[in-house]
C-alpha cells in the first residue's frame, strides 16, 4: 500500500492501525512541501480527532529526534528526503490553520464564514445545542400550545395534533408532541419531497371497518358447517376467534397479541396468500370455500384498515412537524440560530434547490482554492447528510490534478445507523471514483493477541453459521481472518479468552466480581473494560462493582439529576422552589434527608421555608443556596453521591451565570440536564459497547452481549422507501400488506447487520483476555464454548 496514493480508500478492522495510517498520510504530505493549511481530517469525535493531532505530532517529534525512527518512517512514506524536523516546524506554525477536527465543527466553521453566501441574512449565525437548543425548542412547543392557539396557524397546528395523536390522547400533550418533533423533524427536513402516508398502498379508511366487519363476520358464520373439521373443538375454537376479530378496534394494535394459537395461524395464512387457509387446532384442517374466502377478506380489511389508520396519521404528523419546522424557520434559523442538524442540512441544500447549488457554488469555489487534500475517518459512522455536504469539494479534490482524497473505515463497525451512519456510502464512493480510486484491506490487528483473535475469527468469522441464522443478511458481511502483528507473537503477549453461560442477570453480576477478582483486576497495571448494551444496566453494574470495592468510573451519558437519589432529591427540592404546591417534590423532600435541614426543629416550618430558600436564590443563586442546604449532609454521601451532587452544583452554577432567576426556568435545565463520561484512569471502565467503539482494554468482559432475537420487531415504527414514509400498523397487519412486510424485511436485515457490528466492536475491544458469558444465539454460544474448551 502505498499511502501517499492520490485517492486511497482503507478499510481497516479494529485494531489494525488506522489512526496510524490517517497520521502517516499528514505527514507524508506535508514532508513532500503541502502547506498543512490545505488539509483538512475529519473523525466524529473531539477526543478522536485530539487523539489524531496527538499522533501526528508525537510521530513526527519522534522522528525528528531519533535518526532509526526517521528511517522507519520514510520507508512507510516512500520519500527518503523527508526532513521531518522542518516538517515539525511547518505542521507547529501552522496548527491555528490546521484543520483536524470533527465534522459537525468543520461545517459549522464554514457556515460562520459563508453564512451570507450560504442564504443565512437574519442574523449572525450562532450554534445551539444541549439545554439551550432543548430550551429554545420547549419554548416554541408552548408558544404553538398557548399564544399562537387564536390564530390560523395556531388552530391548523392543533387539529393536525389531534389527528396525529388519535386513540393516544391519554398522554397528555406536551409529551407526545416533543416525541413527535424529535422523532420526526429530521426525517422531514430531509425528506420533505417524498409522500408522507403514501396513497398508492392498499389502505382504506378506518371507518370503513366498522361499516362492513358485521358482514363478513356473519358471512363466514354462515358456512362454518361446511369445513372438514378433523377434531370435535376446532368449530368452537373457530367461532371464538372470529368472535375476537369481530371485537377488534382499530387502533388498537391488539388482535394478535395474546390470542388464541388459531387465531395467530389464520393472520399467518392469510399473510403467506395460503389457498385455501390451512391452519390447526389439536389437528391441522382446511379453510375452505366460502367460509375461506369471507374469512380471508375480513382478516385483509382489518390489516388495510389498520395501515389506513397508520397513513392518516402520518400524513397528520407531517402537518404537526411542518407547522414546528415553520417556526423553527421564523424565529430560529431565519436569526441564525442554528442546530448541527440546522448546520447540515444547510451545507447539504445544494442538492435539492437551484438557488441553493449557486449559492455553494460560489462557497465553494473558494473554499477549492484553500483545501487540497482530504482525510475522512471512520466513514462507516458518516451520515448522507454529511456526505451531501462534503460531496462537491471531495468531487474537485479526487480529480484535480493538486487535491487529494482519503478514506479510512470500517463496515464491520457500523454501529450508528441509528443517528445516520450510512455504511452503503462505501459502495458509492467505489462506484463515484471507479478508477480513480485505490482500496486496500488492513487485516493486521495491531491490539489483540493470538488467544484472543482466535475468538474474534471462530465466531464473527463463521459465515455458514451466520446464513443458517440470519439468512440473506450474512452475504452483506465482508470478513477476512484477523492475525496479530509479530509483536503480539511473543510469549509475554500470550493471553486468554473464555466464554462462560451464566444465568440471570444477579447472577451475571456476581460472576463478574468474582472474575475481576481471580483476575487481580485493581491490584495488577492492566485495564479492564465492562462493556454492556445500554447505560443503565452500565449503572448497575457500575455500582455493583463500587459495592465490591473496585475502583470503577463510567463512560456515557449520565443524567446526574435522575439516575441517583441525591441528585433526585435535589432536583426535587428546585421544583418544590418552582411550585410550592406540587405535593410529590414536597413528598420526596418530606422522606429524604434533607427534610430535618429544610424544617429545622419546629412542625409547620414548611409554611415559611419555602419563602426563605426563595429569598436566599434571589440573594444567593441556586448553586450556592443547594451547596448550603447539603453541607451537613455532604459527609454522609458516598463518593458517588458527591460526584452527582457535584455535577448538580456545576450545573447551576452554569444556571446562575447565565443570569437565570426563575425556578421553573431552573428545574427545567436540570431535567434536561445530561453530562457525557469519559473514560479515565480507574481499574475497572464501564460503559456501553457503542461507547467502547475506538478504545482498546487488557482485558474486556461482556456481561450482557445480545442474547435475545435479533431483530425486536416492536420497535419497527416507521417504514420507509425511497419515495414515501409513513407509520406502520401492527405487527400482524404489516405481515398482510406486500409493501410494508417489504419494508420490514430491508429494516431487518439492517438491524441484524447492525447486530453483527456490535459483536464484532464488543469482541474486538480486548487485547489480553476476553471473558463472554453468553453469546449471541445457541448455536454461536455453543460454538465458542467449544473453542474455548
Amino acid at each position: 500500500m502505498l499511502i501517499l496514493a492520490k485517492n486511497l480508500m482503507i478499510l481497516a478492522s479494529a485494531g489494525s492501525g488506522k489512526t496510524f495510517q490517517l497520521g502517516n498520510r499528514v505527514i507524508g504530505l506535508a514532508a513532500r512541501g503541502t502547506d498543512p493549511a490545505q488539509i483538512v481530517a475529519l473523525t466524529f469525535t473531539r477526543k478522536a480527532a485530539g487523539e489524531f493531532a496527538d499522533s501526528v505530532l508525537t510521530k513526527l517529534s519522534e522522528a525528528a529526534c531519533n535518526h532509526a525512527t526517521a528511517t522507519r518512517l520514510r520507508e512507510v512514506l516512500d520519500h527518503q528526503e523527508a526532513d521531518f524536523p522542518a516538517t515539525l516546524e511547518r505542521v507547529v506554525r501552522a496548527l491555528p490553520r490546521f484543520t483536524l477536527g470533527t465534522m459537525d465543527s468543520f461545517f459549522s466553521r464554514i457556515v460562520r464564514g459563508f453564512q451570507y453566501e450560504l442564504g443565512l441574512s437574519g442574523g449572525t449565525f450562532d450554534l445551539i445545542e444541549g439545554p439551550r437548543a432543548a430550551a429554545l425548542s420547549d419554548e416554541l412547543l408552548a408558544a404553538v400550545l398557548g399564544r399562537t392557539l387564536s390564530s390560523g396557524e395556531g388552530n391548523e397546528f392543533l387539529h393536525a395534533f389531534r389527528r396525529a395523536s388519535a386513540g393516544r390522547e391519554n398522554q397528555g400533550v406536551l409529551k407526545p408532541l416533543r416525541d413527535y418533533v424529535n422523532r420526526w423533524q429530521a426525517r422531514y427536513q430531509e425528506n420533505a419531497d417524498i409522500e408522507w402516508g403514501p396513497r398508492h398502498l392498499a389502505c382504506q379508511a378506518p371507518e370503513a371497518w366498522e361499516q362492513h366487519k358485521t358482514q363478513l363476520a356473519a358471512t363466514v358464520r354462515d358456512h362454518l358447517d361446511e369445513i372438514e373439521y378433523t377434531h370435535s373443538s376446532q368449530q368452537a375454537a373457530l367461532e371464538k376467534c372470529i368472535d375476537l376479530i369481530e371485537l377488534h378496534t382499530i387502533g388498537s394494535g391488539s388482535l394478535g397479541v395474546s390470542s388464541p394459537k388459531l387465531l395467530a395461524d389464520i393472520l399467518e395464512a392469510v399473510a403467506t396468500g395460503d389457498s385455501p387457509l390451512a391452519v390447526k387446532s389439536h389437528k391441522e384442517f382446511i379453510i375452505a370455500g366460502t367460509c375461506g374466502d369471507a374469512l380471508r377478506e375480513l382478516v385483509e380489511l382489518a390489516a388495510h384498515c389498520e395501515l389506513g389508520a397508520a397513513v392518516l396519521r402520518t400524513r397528520a404528523i407531517r402537518d404537526v412537524v411542518a407547522v414546528y419546522d415553520s417556526l423553527c424557520e421564523k424565529r430560529l434559523r431565519k436569526r441564525g440560530l442554528l442546530g448541527f442538524h440546522d448546520v447540515k442540512l444547510l451545507m447539504g441544500r445544494w442538492a435539492r434547490d437551484e438557488n441553493a447549488r449557486l449559492r455553494r457554488e460560489a462557497v465553494d469555489f473558494r473554499l477549492d482554492s484553500a483545501i487540497h487534500h482530504w482525510l475522512l475517518d471512520e466513514f462507516q459512522d458518516t451520515s448522507r447528510a454529511d456526505w451531501l455536504g462534503l460531496l462537491p469539494l471531495l468531487d474537485e479534490a479526487a480529480t484535480a490534478d493538486d487535491g487529494t482524497m482519503f478514506i479510512v473505515g470500517d463496515k464491520k463497525q457500523a454501529i450508528y445507523a441509528w443517528r445516520g451512519g450510512d455504511v452503503r456510502l462505501f459502495d458509492e464512493v467505489s462506484d463515484r471514483y471507479h478508477g480513480g480510486l485505490e482500496t486496500f484491506t488492513m487485516s493486521e490487528s495491531w491490539r489483540s493477541c493470538p488467544e484472543v483473535l482466535a475468538l474474534v475469527n471462530r465466531v464473527c468469522g463463521d459465515l455458514p453459521t451466520m446464513a443458517r441464522l440470519f439468512g440473506r443478511v450474512a452475504s452483506r458481511w465482508e470478513w477476512q481472518d484477523h492475525f496479530p502483528a509479530a509483536p503480539l507473537l511473543s510469549p509475554e503477549k500470550a493471553g486468554e479468552s473464555r466464554v462462560e453461560i451464566v444465568g440471570k442477570w444477579e447472577e451475571r453480576l456476581d460472576r463478574l466480581a468474582g472474575l475481576l477478582t481471580e483476575l487481580g483486576v485493581g491490584q495488577k497495571a492492566m485495564t479492564c473494560g465492562v462493556l454492556l448494551r445500554g447505560n443503565e444496566k452500565a449503572r448497575e453494574a457500575a455500582e455493583f462493582l463500587r459495592t465490591h470495592g473496585f475502583d470503577v468510573i463510567e463512560e456515557g451519558r449520565r443524567q446526574p439529576a435522575a439516575d441517583n437519589p441525591v441528585g433526585i432529591v435535589i432536583s426535587h427540592f428546585i421544583q418544590w422552589l418552582a411550585d410550592p404546591a406540587d405535593r410529590f417534590a414536597r413528598g420526596v423532600l418530606a422522606m429524604s434527608p434533607l427534610a430535618t435541614c429544610i424544617m429545622g426543629k419546629g412542625d409547620g416550618y414548611w409554611s415559611n421555608a419555602w419563602e426563605h430558600y426563595s429569598l436566599q436564590v434571589a440573594s444567593l443563586g441556586f448553586a450556592r443556596t443547594v451547596e448550603t442546604l447539603i453541607s451537613d449532609k455532604w459527609a454522609q454521601w458516598s463518593d458517588f453521591g458527591k460526584r452527582r451532587a457535584g455535577d448538580i452544583l456545576s450545573a447551576l452554577e452554569a444556571v446562575d451565570q447565565e443570569n437565570i432567576t426563575s425556578a421553573r426556568e431552573a428545574a427545567d435545565w436540570l431535567r434536561r440536564l445530561e453530562l457525557t463520561q469519559s473514560p479515565g484512569i480507574a481499574a475497572v471502565q464501564v460503559m456501553t459497547i457503542h461507547k467502547s467503539k475506538g478504545l482498546g482494554f487488557d482485558i474486556v468482559v461482556l456481561p450482557e452481549v445480545p442474547a435475545d432475537s435479533l431483530p425486536q420487531a416492536q420497535y419497527f415504527d416507521i417504514a420507509e422507501s425511497d419515495d414515501w414514509i409513513t407509520e406502520t400498523p401492527p405487527k400482524w397487519a404489516r405481515r398482510i400488506i406486500p409493501e410494508i412486510r417489504a419494508a420490514e424485511e430491508r429494516w431487518e436485515d439492517e438491524q441484524r447487520y447492525e447486530g453483527f457490528c456490535t459483536l464484532y466492536v464488543a469482541l474486538t475491544r480486548a487485547k489480553r483476555a476476553l471473558s463472554v458469558p453468553p453469546l449471541v444465539a445457541n448455536e454461536l454460544r455453543n460454538l465458542a464454548a467449544g473453542l474455548a474448551a
